[in-house]
């Protein structure tokens, strides 16, 4: 009995729009500027209470667009670019503090609070964002890279690959050795159209990977943030660094819960969508 209600619960959950495929839902694309002036590009679809969504390291906003149908009945979903990635600027100086004020620039445009949901690196910029402004009401984290780091090696690797032309290569070892992605794993996002645009953008993986070296995870900071948090994880993520980070939220954050995506990854976005987007919404609609 248990088990029916769960399932008629995530059937209603995940009605997707009017059937609509992500190429068939309306959206509009606009920008804001951030606190240095530097425009970010914004693209949202649905109605509803705003859930903005914070990519990784490597692709853009596009790389959510599936996810769309499935979170535009009850949300007005957006996905931003952060800086240098899709639509948005670039800058000399980017930093996790910068991508923390776009983030924030976003959620105050949006006029009054807003859910938001950060994967990776987008998830530290999330966080930080939450520091920055009160208009964040419930925050997501998916295996957001916190802790200290020090990847210099890997990526001065990347730069010499790519200095010689070997782009593909820089980014199959950013996933290899810095996310620890499995071989299949690899294979699978090798196979997504938006490969060949993962590869032209890898330049830009590198100089996100010193960002994150460079930060400094403050435990005294979080434990002040009091809004609901949601962390997820894949139960197959080999990172080390990943699940520590988790651990380490686990501990410092007052007000949180966590999902384990069992025989998942650091994309379960992408190989279980909609169990992914059953689990956000449900948290994010829950009452208090």
């Amino acid at each position: 009995m248990k088990f029916f209600y769960w399932f008629l619960t995530t059937v209603a959950f995940l009605e997707p729009t009017i059937g609509c495929t992500a190429s068939q839902l309306e959206s509009s694309t606009f920008t804001v500027k951030s606190k240095d002036n530097t425009s970010i590009a914004v693209e949202c679809a649905g109605t509803g209470p705003t859930l903005l969504i914070v990519h990784g390291g490597i692709g853009d906003r596009t790389r959510w667009k599936p996810l769309f149908p499935l979170f535009a009945r009850r949300f007005t979903v957006c996905a931003m670019d952060r800086r240098g990635h899709g639509g948005s600027a670039a800058s000399a100086d980017y930093g996790v503090q910068r991508g923390a004020e776009d983030v924030a620039a976003v959620v105050k445009s949006r006029g009054r609070p807003v859910f938001v949901l950060g994967h990776s690196i987008g998830g530290v910029c999330a966080l930080e964002a939450a520091l920055l402004t009160d208009n964040i009401s419930k925050l997501v984290l998916y295996e957001p890279p916190l802790l200290d780091r020090n990847h210099d090696a890997v990526a001065t690797k990347m730069e010499n690959m790519v200095r010689v032309g070997e782009q593909e290569q820089a980014l199959v070892t950013f996933l290899k050795d810095v996310v620890l992605m499995s071989p299949s794993e690899i294979a699978r996002i090798k196979g997504q159209p938006s490969w060949s645009e993962r590869v032209a953008s890898v330049g830009k993986q590198i100089g996100e990977i010193r960002a994150l070296d460079a930060y400094h995870f403050d435990e005294k900071r979080v434990r002040g943030l009091k809004i609901p948090t949601l962390l997820l994880t894949g139960g197959n993520t080999a990172s080390r660094d990943l699940k520590l980070a988790i651990n380490a939220l686990m501990e410092c954050l007052p007000n949180r819960a966590l999902i384990v995506f069992q025989g998942q990854e650091h994309n379960a976005m992408d190989t279980v969508p909609q169990e992914f987007a059953y689990a956000v919404t449900k948290f994010l609609l829950d009452q208090e």
